[in-house]
């Protein structure tokens, strides 16, 4: 059975794209790492459905029973979007073949949209609680303005340098691929979470060295686990982008939404039950606890 590069490069009509037939050997290996894309995304979105299915009654037993709030909206978006998105990957990935003059920029557009405001949802909640942990104006806009000067980096050198797919005959933009430029992007995510981590570490030895409670570190170890986590997903993003051919480079498409959804929920369970103990079992070590809940549920009313 021929592969699905191979349908493709007979059914797109060169004579109206000007574009030459790849040879076998180009056909192979763009087939393979299209396919290695495509199964890896599909078991990134079985990840995802598996880790829903076994927090659910954790999500029900500290979110669905509260009152809608802003911190509630954005965990819902984080929570359930990405589902939304890497679906829409899904559906990419279990196309095979492909019809002279179809188009699938708008659906790339609409997929790579919804991954992003997955992501700056997750990023949304660390960032309320990292406010939380320190009520400074100054590092509320730090936190505001340190996100949007890096998105915007990394789209100019995006827009810029890389905007290429080692010029694989894709004129809808139909195949399996991506391009090089999304390193930009990596980067500043990698960027973002690094400085976090080191705000956070600065917060935690500076306010919290000598008094802290169990919510406290709760908050302080989710959040550096999930840190490190993205911070070890961005850089292995980063080496894909740069080393392998360009059509294994969709590997990285579902990997970022589900590592920040996951994480991201996890943390949120975690912190609800820690307030719970804090409430129902307090101690002279969790007073310090009182002073950071206060500040959390400012965002919560």
């Amino acid at each position: 059975m021929r592969s699905a590069i191979h349908n493709f490069k007979f059914q797109l009509p060169t004579d109206l794209y000007e574009l030459e037939p790849m040879s076998d050997a180009i056909a192979l290996y763009v087939d393979a790492g299209v396919q290695g894309s495509k199964y890896f995304d599909v078991g990134t979105f079985a990840v995802l459905i598996f880790d829903y299915c076994i927090t659910l009654e954790a999500e029900s037993q500290w979110v669905w029973h509260r009152r809608w709030t802003l911190v509630r909206c954005i965990f819902t978006i984080s929570r359930y979007l990405p589902f939304f998105g890497i679906g829409m990957t899904f559906i990419a990935a279990f196309r095979t073949q492909y019809y002279p003059g179809e188009s699938c920029v708008k659906f790339g557009q609409a997929s790579n949209m919804l991954h992003i405001i997955c992501i700056v949802a997750a990023e949304g909640l660390l960032t309320f609680r990292i406010y939380a942990s320190w009520t400074s104006k100054r590092l509320l806009a730090f936190l505001l303005v340190f996100p949007v000067v890096c998105v915007v980096g990394s789209y100019i050198l995006s827009v810029e340098f890389l905007n290429n797919t080692d010029n694989l005959p894709d004129p809808g933009k139909c195949l399996f691929v991506a391009g090089r430029n999304s390193v930009f992007e990596y980067g500043a995510l990698f960027l973002y979470e690094l400085v976090l981590l080191c705000l956070m570490l600065f917060i935690r030895f500076r306010r919290y060295n000598s008094t802290i409670g169990q919510l406290q570190e709760t908050f302080f170890n989710d959040s550096v686990r999930y840190m490190i986590c993205i911070m070890s997903a961005s850089s292995f993003s980063i080496i894909l982008n740069m080393a392998p051919p360009v059509s294994w480079i969709a590997i990285t498409d579902s990997l970022q939404i589900v590592i920040h959804s996951v994480v991201a929920s996890r943390i949120l369970f975690n912190l609800r039950e820690s307030e719970e103990h804090s409430r129902t079992n307090p101690t002279l070590e969790e007073v310090s606890d009182i002073q950071f809940e206060l500040s959390a549920s400012r965002f919560e009313a």
